[in-house]
């Protein structure tokens, strides 16, 4: 399509609607240029030559034309030429070739969406069977870990303040405060479903009992660092134990256990909740895979309508072309015909002259629309 230019008309008043056509304008100016040429220098020429004849010709009573074989032959020559140049044969295999690949593509694409919206249909249906009344509670304890994340900051402070009295420097004693403090977190969610794996009731103590043990063991150590703080202390004196500062970070990470324990989910609930989580998800991603499928199956047809529309507006054109030089040539033929009759020494006119002008050969009937 690179030799045709791509006009736009626009038409009406109120609305408008552009309209696309194709035009090569150095080929119609070239047209017109040598149908002048046959004109002037083919058909008056030879139209003049045989009126002057003795006896004029062609005869009066000659009923086949056997003389201007010379101007259709010129106007056949044209047609050829731009058949040649137009190269618009070619576009009616163009638009089976392109059909054929957009329907490839687009059955491709229809099995895909089929599949996906199977598989959509699916998971809905597995999603209508999950169990969705944990998602406010979730959305309720999301509100309440705010209490963990306070607690934890009040403990990172504790912890800090200790081992600062252990001879560490500002910022890390607070980093690892804060490290402490987030174990501590992560230990009090996770502690009910630790102490769970118990089979039996007496296991499931002695994991409590460990677990707590084993978080005092850890305070007491700080706390003895932290009473070096107040060991010169005139206002505590002596009577600062570690037993203290154990006691208090045992409170904080007694109250986030129970606060887990109370307000937040169980194994089981958890396990439900991620079930229909995981499945949603799997929903919103296929519908989300379905409607890439349907916009790339509307812009296959689009692109393949766009195309089909411009190849046969070639052909349309290619049409417009031989019926130009048709008229042409008939031009010509009755150039011929006028200039024989005036100059014709007899007065008469050849019986075929009243006759239609013959089509010129085209390839006007290859083209398939």
């Amino acid at each position: 399509m690179s030799n045709y230019t791509n006009i736009k008309n626009k038409v009406s008043e109120n609305n408008s609607i552009t309209v696309f056509r194709y035009k090569m304008e150095d080929l119609e100016k070239k047209l017109l240029q040598e149908h002048e040429v046959i004109k002037k220098e083919i058909a008056i020429p030879l139209a003049i030559d045989l009126g002057k004849m003795q006896p004029s010709k062609p005869e009066v009573n000659c009923e086949n034309d056997v003389y201007s074989g010379v101007i259709s032959g010129a106007y056949s020559k044209m047609m050829m030429a731009t058949k040649n140049e137009m190269q618009s044969d070619i576009e009616s295999y163009h638009i089976t070739s392109d059909k054929i690949e957009s329907e490839t593509k687009l059955n491709e694409l229809s099995k895909e969406l089929e599949k996906k919206e199977t598989d959509c249909r699916l998971k809905k249906r597995e999603l209508e069977k999950c169990d969705n009344s944990l998602l406010k509670k979730a959305e309720r304890y999301k509100l309440t870990r705010l209490v963990l994340v306070f607690l934890v900051l009040v403990d990172t402070l504790i912890s800090g303040t200790a081992l600062q009295a252990m001879g560490y420097p500002l910022i890390t004693s607070y980093v690892i405060g804060l490290a402490i403090g987030i174990g501590i977190f992560f230990l009090a969610e996770n502690l009910p479903e630790i102490i769970q794996k118990g089979r039996t009731p007496m296991e499931k103590k002695l994991i409590a009992i460990g677990a707590f043990t084993f978080l005092f063991g850890i305070f007491y150590v700080l706390g003895i660092f932290r009473t070096t703080t107040f060991s010169n202390s005139s206002d505590f004196g002596t009577g600062v134990s570690p037993v203290y500062f154990a006691c208090l970070n045992m409170f904080f990470s007694i109250i986030a256990t129970l606060v887990v324990y109370f307000k937040g989910l169980s194994k089981a609930e958890k396990r439900t909740l991620d079930r229909y989580k995981l499945t949603k998800e799997a929903v919103d991603a296929l519908q989300v895979e379905i409607t890439a499928l349907k916009n790339s199956i509307i812009k296959v047809r689009q692109e393949q309508s766009s195309s089909e529309l411009a190849r046969k507006q070639i052909l349309m054109y290619a049409e417009s072309i031989q019926e130009l030089i048709q008229r042409l040539y008939e031009e010509s033929q009755k150039t011929f015909y006028s200039t024989n009759c005036i100059h014709r020494s007899d007065g008469k006119t050849p019986a075929f002259f009243k006759d239609d002008i013959p089509q010129l050969p085209s390839f006007k009937n290859s083209l398939n629309l």
